[in-house]
């Protein structure tokens, strides 16, 4: 019976060194009330609604609720690739664009998304975002992940800022540029890539594009002199992008002066994470985001899209805005 007595000996012991050391070990051990904290950092938020985009519980803030303004027919025998009910047109905004212009124009802004969306059955989603404690830029990436959720079998999201007018009516966008024959055609090749502010990377797009290829593309933008411009762009719904979204609005890089905005961000992902560059296709300015003026970059009759970005600086958006709008009112 050594044994046992051996085995109580110990247990006497360790019961008497935790009564002795005890209060001195639990200095260093977590508090309930830290562990709790960890946890919620860990977790993702929950929303208790379908209609609302939130980050994660330590910024409470970042919520918004949505309107799906048109929501497509499912048609499974829609021969398109994609079939066009697995495309989603999405809007997050305050009701302002850059420079606290747009207000007057948001009702157009809509009503014209409203009827592209219809005419060819894509869906169209809005997020609204006034009450948030940041910009709405950074606003762009919970509610695509909102939109991908939202739209659990959507091929492709189309983000168009506020301050843009689509132009073509008539224009699918699977003959613009998402069907694969056409993205192969679109896609720049051995193009150099711009940093925020317009230096160039060394980094070219590839020099040739399969079809294989095209399925590894699956973020879709345009840049202009100052780099990728994330006024218009397209995103395939993939783990891949949502892991994207997920590291493209962490509050860290915003906190510590990373980027000052999100287009910033994304250029400064493509010149430092090439597996996140080898994602990304570049397009002609023209093809999904035409300005109104500028060199190779202004908008053509035909165009899909006008975009008005700059237009604060010289205090033209309403003059520029009532032009384009006159011309695709005529077809809406």
């Amino acid at each position: 019976m050594n044994y046992i007595r051996l085995i109580f000996l110990a247990s006497v012991s360790f019961l008497v060194g935790l009564l002795v050391f005890g209060t001195q070990i639990s200095e260093y051990l977590p508090s309930k009330a830290d562990v709790t904290e960890t946890l919620g950092r860990l977790n993702p938020l929950q929303s208790s609604t379908d209609d609302v985009v939130g980050y994660a519980p330590s910024e409470p803030v970042f919520a918004g609720e949505s309107t799906s303004y048109f929501v497509p027919v499912v048609n499974n025998s829609d021969p398109q690739v994609p079939k066009s009910h697995e495309i989603v047109i999405l809007l997050a905004s305050d009701g302002y664009t850059t420079g606290k212009n747009g207000h007057s124009t948001f009702d157009q802004c809509i009503d014209n998304r409203i009827a592209y969306a219809k005419r060819h059955n894509y869906a169209f989603e809005f997020v609204n975002v006034s009450n948030l404690d940041v910009l709405p830029v950074w606003a762009k990436m919970p509610a695509i992940r909102h939109a991908m959720k939202t739209y659990p079998d959507s091929k492709w999201v189309w983000w168009l800022d506020q301050d843009a007018l689509i132009m073509n009516m008539n224009a699918s966008l699977q003959d613009v540029l998402l069907s694969p024959a056409s993205l192969q055609k679109q896609l720049l090749t051995n193009h150099p890539f711009k940093t925020s502010g317009g230096e160039l990377l060394n980094h070219n797009s590839p020099a040739s594009y399969s079809m294989s290829d095209i399925e590894d593309v699956q973020l879709i933008i345009a840049q202009d002199h100052n780099g990728l411009n994330a006024g218009s762009f397209f995103i395939r719904n993939t783990p891949l992008m949502r892991m994207l979204l997920d590291f493209w609005e962490e509050a860290s890089f915003r906190e510590n002066k990373v980027a000052p905005n999100e287009q910033a961000l994304l250029c400064y992902f493509v010149r430092h994470h090439p597996e996140i560059a080898s994602h990304v296709g570049l397009v002609e300015q023209r093809l999904i985001n035409a300005y109104p003026q500028g060199y190779n970059m202004d908008w053509r009759p035909g165009d899909l899209v006008v975009h008005l970005a700059g237009c604060w600086v010289e205090n033209h958006c309403e003059e520029w805005w009532n032009k384009f709008h006159a011309i695709v009112a005529k077809e809406m």
